[in-house]
C-alpha cells in the first residue's frame, strides 16, 4: 500500500532540496563551470543526471515565462477590447450629437470624431502587435562574394559531373 506522501508527490522538504540543488547547478552553469566538475559537488549520481536537471530546469523556466506572457497579452487584449468598445460608443454618441446641427456646427464635432478614430486605430495597432500580425517578413540577403562563391561551386560541380560522363561514355579512353 503506498505511503499519502507517494500518492500526493514529493514532500515539501524534498522539493525544496530539489529546488535548491537546481538553483546552485545554474549559479555554477552561469558561472561557466563545466558538468564534469560540479555534478559531485551538488549531490548527482552523474554528469549525466546534472545535465538532464539543468535542461528540465531551463525547459521549466521558458515555460513559465512563455504562460506568464500568454496571461499578459490576453490580459492586454481583453482592455483593449473595452477601450475599443468604449471608443466605439462614443463615436457613435457624437455622431448622434451633430447630426441634430446645422453644417457650420458640425465641425466641432468632426474634429472629436477624427481624434476618436485615431484612438481607435492605435488601438487596432496595438493588437495587431500582440497577436504579432505585424511581424516583419524575413528575407534572405546574400551578399555579391556570396553568390560568386555559389557560382563557382556549382560551376565546379557542373565540370565533375561532365567528367564522369565523359569516363563512363568512353571508359578506356580508345578512340573511334
Amino acid at each position: 500500500m503506498p505511503t499519502p506522501a507517494s500518492k500526493t508527490g514529493p514532500t515539501k522538504a524534498v522539493r525544496v532540496t530539489v529546488a535548491d540543488r537546481r538553483k546552485r547547478l545554474i549559479d555554477a552553469r552561469l558561472e561557466g563551470r563545466r558538468f564534469e566538475d560540479i555534478w559531485r559537488e551538488l549531490g548527482y549520481s552523474s554528469r549525466g543526471h546534472a545535465t538532464k536537471d539543468f535542461h528540465r530546469t531551463l525547459e521549466k523556466h521558458i515555460a513559465e515565462q512563455t504562460a506568464s506572457a500568454e496571461v499578459y497579452r490576453e490580459a492586454e487584449l481583453m482592455r483593449l477590447d473595452d477601450e475599443l468598445g468604449r471608443l466605439t460608443g462614443l463615436y457613435a454618441k457624437v455622431e448622434r450629437m451633430a447630426s441634430q446641427y446645422d453644417d457650420g456646427q458640425y465641425l466641432p464635432f468632426v474634429d472629436r470624431l477624427l481624434r476618436i478614430e485615431d484612438n481607435r486605430r492605435r488601438v487596432a495597432e496595438r493588437r495587431a502587435k500582440l497577436q504579432g500580425l505585424d511581424a516583419p517578413l524575413r528575407a534572405e540577403v546574400r551578399t555579391l562574394n556570396a553568390i560568386d562563391e555559389e557560382i563557382a561551386d556549382l560551376t565546379r560541380q557542373l565540370a565533375a559531373l561532365d567528367s564522369e560522363d565523359r569516363e563512363t561514355a568512353d571508359p578506356e579512353g580508345a578512340e573511334s
